[in-house]
């Protein structure tokens, strides 16, 4: 009787993965599935549970090589990060001892200050090595 506990547990766990983008509780519905045959072969509770917690546990790490492997973990940059590692020409003296500093990168106009704390003159190119807020971080380009 209490594998249709384990059914009814299983279905509603099927229900939420379908309802979901992502691998979420798949795991647990065959976790359940584990613990249906357990019942239904006469295993008590504490045997179910264990069975339970043990395929939920296997299931997930067997499978968690092939979602690594399988998973989209490049990140394309947009907006302003695109910017990170391309070149400017500096429009207004880079000081950072006065906050002052601008350059110009692929047509738009954004606040600098030196990476190494050095003034920068104006018509100087410089590499964009990060943002921090909407200041560029850049230094001059060898």
């Amino acid at each position: 009787m209490e594998y249709i506990l384990w059914i009814i547990f299983m279905v509603a766990m099927l229900i939420v993965e379908a309802s979901t983008v992502n691998l979420v509780s798949i795991w647990f519905a065959i976790g359940a599935l584990g613990a249906i045959i357990a019942a239904y072969f006469g295993g008590g509770l504490i045997c179910q549970l264990v069975v339970f917690v043990a395929v939920t546990a296997v299931s997930l790490l067997i499978a968690k090589p092939f979602i690594k492997k399988f998973r989209n973990t490049k990140t394309v940059a947009t907006n302003a990060d695109r910017l990170i590692g391309e070149t400017g020409i500096v429009t207004e003296e880079i000081d950072n001892t006065k906050f002052a500093g601008r350059v110009t990168v692929n047509g738009s106009h954004w606040a600098a200050v030196a990476g190494n704390k050095e003034e920068i003159s104006i018509g100087t190119k410089v590499r964009i090595k990060e943002i921090s807020g909407v200041k560029l971080i850049v230094e001059k380009e060898d």
